[in-house]
């Protein structure tokens, strides 16, 4: 599933950052590494220093594979152009199968500021991001796995699904826990003439909701556990978006995995708006899958 995955840097110790998340997927996965860097300066010399800067990184990255009697391959790629757009265009020629990159900070040796190119990735590319949160890296013990607890949000929809076999290969690899999340709205906006409205849902509409959910968590979480994966489920009412950002921070999980766009399922949720609150606003590191067109 994750034979390929792909690893923007830089020059900054943030960017670098994202290495660690790659070095617990990579040998589960046995998967080839690709570290890029792009450059916009014409410039001979330049080049030479950012190339120098990637092998570096590749080097130590094979030799801390080595020591663990690991024999991933680890491919330095320099390339000149605009970061988001070059970044891209790689993944999708080398049918990169994961793109893990640091969601946000300044720039080091290379002239181009993260936040800008994470941002342009993740609305263009139809590969996996995997997007590292800094501040959650640097405030995690060093025991701590990056995948140790993995949050999954899910609305019943085919949409939400598509993040589903991804957690289902990480969590069985890795043998991270999993939650199951799901959150009933008790409402939604409407357009009318005057504008956009909100209407609240009955009572029996919401009974009706929790109980569809509760049987659709439960289903889900035996496939998951019947693959001896440590699996539990919760239900929420209220802000979708802002549910799972508060329950993925107070629970001190991990990662959260979603997918990143379509229409939701049953309850009400349009899955590209929820994902892109807890995009902007979460704390937790997170992984984007793109739901099939």
């Amino acid at each position: 599933m994750l034979e390929k995955i792909l690893v923007p840097l830089d020059g900054s110790a943030l960017g670098e950052l994202a290495l660690a998340y790659m070095k617990e997927l990579a040998p589960a996965f046995n998967s080839e590494v690709h570290l890029i860097s792009v450059y916009e300066r014409r410039d001979a010399e330049y080049r030479r220093m950012v190339q120098g800067y990637l092998e570096k990184v590749a080097e130590q990255t094979s030799s801390d594979f080595e020591k663990l009697n690991l024999s991933n391959t680890v491919k330095p790629v320099v390339l000149d152009g605009d970061p988001a757009a070059e970044i891209i265009g790689y993944a999708q020629q080398k049918k990169i199968d994961l793109i893990v990159i640091v969601s946000h900070g300044h720039s080091g040796i290379m002239p181009w500021t993260m936040g800008s190119t994470v941002n342009k990735v993740v609305h263009n590319t139809r590969t996996p991001v995997l997007l590292v949160r800094a501040s959650m890296v640097n405030s995690m013990h060093e025991s701590v796995k990056f995948f140790g607890k993995i949050l999954l949000p899910l609305d019943g929809s085919k949409v939400g699904e598509a993040a589903l076999s991804y957690v289902s290969e990480i969590a069985q690899k890795l043998k991270s826990e999993v939650t199951l999340i799901s959150v009933i709205e008790l409402g939604q906006r409407v357009h009318t003439i005057g504008g956009k409205d909100y209407i609240s849902f009955t009572e029996q509409q919401v009974e009706s909701m929790m109980a569809e959910a509760t049987e659709y968590l439960a289903a889900t979480s035996k496939k998951l556990s019947d693959k001896g994966i440590n699996v539990r489920s919760v239900m929420k009412d209220g802000n979708a978006a802002g549910e799972i950002i508060d329950f993925a921070k107070e629970s001190n999980l991990h990662l959260v995995v979603m997918s990143s766009h379509g229409r939701s399922g049953m309850r009400g949720w349009v899955f590209g708006s929820v994902s892109n609150k807890v995009l902007q606003s979460g704390k937790v590191s997170l992984l984007l899958i793109n739901a099939p067109q």
